[in-house]
């Protein structure tokens, strides 16, 4: 039943994750001097890599864009369409559906920029790839972005999930997200302080995110 539930879940979102997954690989495989669309390469050639600016915010922004895409689809479209109703009628508990869900979403948004992300990195570590230097630390930003799309995310699904008259006061929880998380990455703390914020922030959204499911009824 769980794994019947965690494939609908990834088999309805494949589309969003599939598109975000091919636009991650022609970000990182130009800095890769292997672009997946020869054409729209820029034509610079190779570059010092994880220290582009452009293509970490292009990564980044299309990593939170899929997430918050995933996540309102996840919520907000089944609401629509009434799909949610077959789901409790399911012999689960809610919490563990609602946890299903945020398990088959944060796959895919991890899926579609922490293993690019990764198949980079380890480019970039190889040697005789480059001619610049390479430091462990150089990808830390980066691993942030995946973060603050993990926590988008939930913040996406939280809206979702949220039943408002006014859709400004809806989306808060996705717009703290967006705020707490940003202000988070460019924090000047330690890595382990980095890590302990972004994981609060992500166990704060999901302790939210069962509450409201518990709490509302749906029509």
């Amino acid at each position: 039943m769980r794994m019947a539930l965690l494939l609908k879940e990834l088999r309805e979102c494949s589309l969003y994750a599939g598109l975000a997954l091919l636009a991650q690989i022609h970000f990182l495989g130009e800095g890769m001097d292997l672009p997946l669309i020869p054409v729209l390469m820029s034509g610079r050639g190779l570059e010092i890599p994880l220290l582009n600016v452009n293509r970490e915010t292009m990564f980044a922004g299309t990593a939170i864009l899929a997430a918050i895409v995933i996540g309102l689809h996840q919520t907000m479209w089944e609401s629509w369409r009434q799909t949610t109703l077959l789901l409790l009628h399911r012999p689960m508990d809610r919490s563990q559906i609602f946890l299903g869900k945020m398990l088959a979403g944060s796959l895919l948004v991890f899926g579609t920029s922490a293993l690019p992300l990764l198949v980079y990195c380890l480019w970039a570590a190889m040697p005789g790839t480059h001619s610049s230097p390479f430091y462990w630390n150089m990808t830390l930003p980066w691993w942030k972005d995946v973060a603050i799309a993990l926590v988008c995310y939930l913040g996406a699904f939280l809206t979702g999930l949220r039943t408002a008259a006014w859709f400004g006061s809806r989306t808060w929880p996705l717009i703290t997200a967006i705020v707490v998380s940003l202000a988070w990455k460019f924090a000047p703390v330690w890595l382990l302080f980095n890590v302990a914020g972004f994981a609060g922030l992500m166990a704060c959204l999901t302790v939210l995110i069962l509450d409201t499911a518990e709490r509302r009824e749906f029509p």
